[in-house]
């Protein structure tokens, strides 16, 4: 999504004092899939404050520039097909993230949209997150 578009939503989500919740849901990789030489941390604790700590300065810039948006992070262990669904639950519109890269042109949407647009109880945006 353009800063353009992510600026005119701002305004709007300031103007109508819209509350923004920013959830990521991660989840500790299975040791059994891992291959020769890929790292995983299984087993750390600190991971859920790793994870917290970069969605927060990520949402800093936006935080700055729209000092009126409330702004509260989650972060989730869970898959990222159903995390954003329950954490939907009474919101007005439910935004997720798209992946573009490497993905022939067109409408297509992968397998976590394609979950999320089928459970979720609220309206959903795609947006891509080129």
């Amino acid at each position: 999504m353009s800063p353009a578009n992510w600026s005119g939503n701002g305004r709007r989500a300031e103007h109508f004092g819209a509350r923004l919740r920013a959830v990521h849901a991660w989840h500790q990789p299975s040791p059994i899939g891992l291959g020769p030489g890929d790292l995983g941390l299984v087993g750390s604790p600190h991971r859920a404050e790793e994870w917290l700590g970069f969605l927060s300065a990520v949402l800093q810039v936006w935080r700055d520039k729209y000092p009126g948006v409330e702004v509260v992070e989650t972060v989730t262990e869970g898959r990222a097909r159903s995390v954003p669904a329950r954490a939907a639950s009474g919101a007005d519109l439910l935004v997720i993230g798209r992946r573009t890269p490497g993905r022939p042109v067109g409408p297509r949407t992968g397998p976590v949209a394609h979950a999320v647009i089928h459970h979720a109880g609220c309206p959903v945006a795609v947006v891509p997150l080129d």
